[in-house]
């Protein structure tokens, strides 16, 4: 991905985040500007975020019939990483799950009202 040139202010410098992005908002600042709302983990966190780490064990407890992550994982060593990985990939979608489909109820009523104004509209 191309890098972005910033607005030529002397101290500024381009940086890159791995997290999720949760807002952006037009900024109360010069209007070239953005508020941006991130959700990331502490520095120097190591291992999975909390709630992967939940997923993974649900996950686990499910294919392993109610053996748990850690369970799965001292009966055959590395079998938590198969359960880890599935949990990483569905939880951004989880996540965004409740914003999509408020997003597609409203577009659905927006839609509804749209055609009942054109319908509305038509002359007898």
């Amino acid at each position: 991905m191309a890098q972005e040139e910033l607005l030529p202010l002397e101290g500024w410098h381009n940086a890159e985040f791995h997290c999720r992005l949760v807002e952006v908002d037009p900024s109360d600042r010069p209007p070239a500007l953005a508020r941006v709302l991130l959700s990331i983990l502490p520095p120097g966190y190591q291992g999975t975020a909390p709630r992967v780490e939940a997923l993974a064990d649900y996950i686990s407890r499910i294919w392993e019939l109610g053996a748990s992550l850690d369970e799965a994982d001292r009966e055959t060593l590395g079998k938590a990483e198969q359960y880890r990985y599935p949990a990483e990939a569905l939880m951004p979608w989880l996540t965004e799950a409740p914003r999509r489909e408020a997003k597609d109820v409203f577009d659905r009523g927006y839609e509804a009202g749209r055609r009942r104004a054109a319908h509305a509209s038509r002359p007898t």
